[in-house]
């Protein structure tokens, strides 16, 4: 049976917080108030919103742990009313004059700052912002390589040559699950020891819209690993896998 595994594409499963009850939550998110023009307005929307409880929970936990476990929730509605919200677009006018333009970076910088604001710690915002643009700066030069190279891979294997793909072994949980890895850590090191070698033959390839967003089909002859899932899907010698260039590393 042909298997399609559209390497390189990813789904994000979110289940964080979806177990959390409603009450709980409601407790965690700002009140309903006019969309803040600055961050200064925002900080004081959360400051009135939260009990003494809810903030020293958030206050006495590391940073990076307060702000991740709030992303899916009190980060998201800020998100939905006041950054992508149609009522007003004062507060992302705000965060795009400064640098900032994605929705998830502005929340987090927003929680980040709550948070240092009650440990009274510098907010340093200029210096948030810095960090969120110069990250996504790597991750557009990055992403403008792996196109490249995706569109020169697409152009290089014809029907017919033989093909080595190299997938990164995941581990996490004790499972093992052959991925590609993505921006900004496309490259790696390939552990023979760990991670997963697929030989086969192209036997066909196609394009969505352009050659940066090719595809080639092929019929594996040779696994390093027998037992290891492709995203979670099993492949076995002797079928045809559809693999995307995409993130792709192969010889």
């Amino acid at each position: 049976m042909q298997k399609y595994i559209l390497i390189g594409l990813s789904v994000l499963l979110v289940a964080f917080g979806c177990g959390r009850a409603k009450s709980d939550i409601n407790h965690l998110v700002p009140r309903y108030q006019p969309i803040p023009k600055n961050l200064t307005e925002a900080l004081t929307n959360l400051n009135d919103s939260w009990n003494a409880a809810k903030k020293n929970d958030f206050k006495n936990k590391p940073e990076i742990d307060a702000v991740a476990e709030l992303h899916f929730s009190t980060g998201l509605w800020i998100r939905n009313n006041w950054v992508r919200g149609h009522r007003s677009d004062s507060l992302y006018q705000y965060f795009k004059k400064l640098g900032l333009q994605s929705p998830d970076d502005i929340s987090d910088v927003i929680l980040s700052s709550f948070h240092r604001k009650l440990n009274n710690r510098p907010i340093e915002l200029q210096k948030q912002v810095a960090i969120y643009v110069g990250y996504q700066k790597t991750i557009e030069e990055c992403e403008k390589k792996t196109r490249q190279l995706a569109a020169s891979n697409y152009l290089k294997y014809k029907i017919g040559d033989a093909i080595k793909i190299y997938l990164d072994v995941d581990t996490t949980g004790g499972n093992r699950n052959a991925t590609t890895t993505v921006c900004p850590n496309a490259a790696w090191a390939f552990n023979p020891q760990k991670d997963l070698l697929i030989d086969g033959m192209v036997v066909g390839k196609y394009t969505y819209g352009s050659d940066s967003n090719g595809f080639v089909k092929v019929k594996i002859t040779k696994m390093n690993f027998t037992n290891v899932p492709v995203l979670m899907q099993n492949v076995k010698v002797g079928e045809v896998t559809d693999f995307s260039l995409q993130n792709l590393t192969v010889k």
